[in-house]
């Protein structure tokens, strides 16, 4: 039963309610994190609307929105990563952890299937006059519109319909550098989040959260727009394995699952890893010294400042 009764006799919703909630909200966000993420993917390849840039500010607009509807019930996570990072280092329950990256992979997964019907002329388009066949070597250029690729396909150099430029390009980014690409940029992402959300830090947001959200989609969109040509800046494992999936069953077949160089599972887990470490290095590195020093009651030292009179009185020049 999921309703108790207070004092007074009334239903209440019990915690599994709750609960519940949360899961419809992560799904919600991590709809509308891909849906304007990804969209601006498949506007930028698919009819040269945005560069880099616009592609970048699109992501960071796309986590504010999200965040800003669903953080009030489900603290808007909208990423395994995250939720991951808060059950080790936090008190986030782990019995909740599966609910929570399920709804955000369906969500995802409802995102890149809205997309492709959205889009669907402007896909058959492109691929008509570029000779891309969909689940064909070379579909990438397509596929990466909705889940993630290293190197990027569209900073690569790779041509479209050219085979030979694809496997050339191949050798830009090796396995372990976007692993370790992909892990760096998930560690400052889980890291600033956690100082933004810290009740103890004293340049966090608690008192305002709705700035954390606007802090964090900053954020984003500054990781992206350094890290895309490398591996697409996956930062969270939702937004690469829900399109992913999607992806697979919509005709990409081998392309998505287990790729060109079967590199399915290095966005899932080069940041789950990174969420991890980025949590940790904050906890370890700075939150730590907060705490002591509050407890300490010790006030950091002012800056000297340079006095012209006191010096002018002594001879100084």
């Amino acid at each position: 039963m999921s309703e108790t009764a207070d004092e007074s006799g009334a239903a209440t919703q019990g915690p599994q309610e709750y609960w519940r909630a949360k899961y419809i909200n992560e799904l919600v966000g991590t709809f509308i994190l891909v849906l304007l993420g990804d969209g601006a993917v498949v506007v930028t390849i698919l009819t040269g609307g945005y560069d880099l840039f616009g592609v970048s500010i699109l992501w960071g607009f796309a986590v504010m929105f999200a965040v800003y509807w669903v953080g009030g019930v489900s603290e808007g996570h909208i990423n395994p990563a995250v939720t991951i990072a808060n059950a080790v280092w936090r008190d986030f329950p782990w019995r909740h952890v599966p609910g929570y990256i399920v709804s955000q992979i369906i969500g995802a997964f409802l995102a890149a299937g809205t997309l492709l019907i959205t889009w669907s002329g402007y896909y058959d388009s492109f691929s008509q006059a570029n000779n891309v066949v969909r689940g064909e070597p070379g579909s990438s250029i397509t596929g990466m519109t909705l889940w993630t690729f290293f190197p990027n396909p569209a900073f690569a150099g790779v041509k479209t319909g050219d085979l030979n430029s694809l496997q050339q390009a191949a050798g830009l980014v090796s396995f372990p550098q976007a692993f370790f690409s992909e892990m760096v940029i998930t560690a400052i992402l889980v890291a600033v989040i956690f100082a933004l959300v810290d009740d103890e830090n004293p340049m966090g947001t608690r008192a305002s959260p709705a700035l954390a959200a606007f802090l964090i989609g900053l954020l984003v969109a500054a990781l992206v727009q350094y890290e895309s040509p490398i591996s697409m800046a996956a930062l969270n494992p939702a937004r690469d394995l829900g399109p992913r999936i999607m992806g697979y069953f919509a005709g990409w077949g081998s392309i998505a699952f287990p790729g060109p160089r079967g590199e399915w599972w290095v966005p899932t887990v080069s940041t789950i890893v990174g969420g991890i470490i980025g949590g940790g290095l904050y906890d370890v590195l700075t939150r730590k010294y907060i705490i002591k020093l509050e407890a300490e009651d010790v006030e950091p030292e002012e800056p000297a400042v340079h006095d012209e009179e006191h010096e002018g009185s002594t001879g100084g020049s």
